[in-house]
């Protein structure tokens, strides 16, 4: 039996491969391209290693390793895909200090050899599609609250008496468009009821009257406000709206896609997991993260405890000698699937019952 160890990088991946006996065969580089993949099956059998007498490990570093494990895959290779921090640990107990492309290869085909690895998932294409849309959804989320944040910091300045106004709700189609035009209070000051009146008159669920309106004005007036630095905090304000407004609308169209993916109309398939809709605090967002990374069937998992595991959902215990350590929950797992288990477990305490009951339940239990 052979190892193979493979260190990936962008343009090219470092191989070791060592024999049964752990002893060095060869050691090469390959450029990352297809036609220097392809070249690679020849000098296999030029070493007489087959599909059958080789074991093969890539560490899942970025994406890029994605596409020489799916070549070799797709040629009939035994090839796992190893977690970077375990194959770290294997080289910490190895006491190998140097980090160089070579080490890191040699200690991939190493861990290989001793079968005390664990290989991580790689998910259906299906499944990774929608993982891609479901991570892509998380940043622009977060993205778009940071640059909320922003606004509400300079609301507090250039309009301080906002939230007793009209556009108390910045970040509604009527007063983003409101403020797109009159970011300050001095800017509003100067307004014309008819003409806010006409800005917001197209809007669907618009509801602004012409009394409204003209209390926002007044409010303006006698804003404290000073008018200090006005046009460039204008300009500010403008911009940070626009960018919310694009990410709202990019937002849109990657939930349209997820759901699509969780009904597809051109089947009758659909996606395990629909039952969790019941569950008054899980929608669509969460089901897609939930099979973003636990798989559509659980199969990836041999039982509960190891997917509670792979999520992260679980106390670290300190306990040594006389010393004692706060159980608190571990850290590692998907973000995006941590942060997607939270917010359901948060909506779930508001508007499911027999939850906020078992919550409440648990709470007391463990004080």
């Amino acid at each position: 039996m052979f190892y193979l160890g493979i260190d990936v990088s962008k343009k090219a991946a470092r191989y070791f491969i060592l024999d049964e006996s752990g002893s060095k065969l060869k050691a090469f580089t390959v450029d990352t391209n297809k036609e220097s993949l392809e070249s690679l099956l020849e000098r296999f059998k030029s070493l007489s290693i087959t599909t059958d007498n080789l074991l093969i490990g890539i560490e899942a570093t970025g994406s890029f390793w994605e596409n020489t494990y799916s070549f070799l895959k797709n040629k009939g290779y035994n090839i796992v895909l190893l977690n970077p921090y375990n194959t770290n640990k294997f080289r910490e107990a190895l006491a190998k200090k140097a980090k160089t492309d070579d080490i890191d290869a040699l200690v991939i085909a190493q861990l290989l050899r001793t079968g005390e690895y664990v290989q991580s998932q790689v998910a259906e294409e299906n499944i990774q599609a929608l993982r891609e849309l479901t991570v892509l959804r998380y940043e622009f989320v977060k993205e778009r609250k940071n640059l909320q944040r922003q606004v509400y910091s300079l609301l507090n300045v250039v309009f301080p008496e906002y939230e007793k106004t009209v556009i108390a709700k910045p970040f509604s189609q009527a007063s983003m468009r409101i403020l797109s035009e009159y970011p300050t209070a001095k800017h509003l000051s100067g307004a014309k009821p008819k003409h806010i009146e006409k800005i917001v008159r197209k809007i669907v669920g618009n509801n602004f009257n012409i009394g409204e309106i003209q209390n926002l004005i007044d409010t303006a007036r006698n804003s404290i406000y000073s008018g200090r630095a006005k046009d460039a905090r204008a300009t500010t304000l403008r911009m940070l709206l626009a960018h919310i407004a694009n990410l709202s609308n990019s937002i849109e169209e990657l939930e349209k896609q997820m759901k699509e993916f969780l009904s597809p109309s051109d089947s009758d398939d659909s996606f395990p997991g629909q039952n969790l809709l019941s569950i008054k605090g899980v929608g669509d967002k969460t089901l897609a993260a939930i099979i973003s990374y636990l798989g559509s069937d659980g199969s990836n998992f041999p039982d509960s405890k190891s997917a509670v595991g792979y999520v992260g959902f679980y106390p670290k215990i300190y306990e040594s000698g006389q010393s004692r350590r706060d159980n608190k929950i571990s850290k590692r797992g998907p973000k995006v699937l941590r942060w997607a288990l939270y917010m359901a477990a948060v909506a779930s305490l508001k508007h499911n019952k027999e939850m906020r009951t078992l919550y409440h339940m648990h709470l007391f239990l463990y004080k």
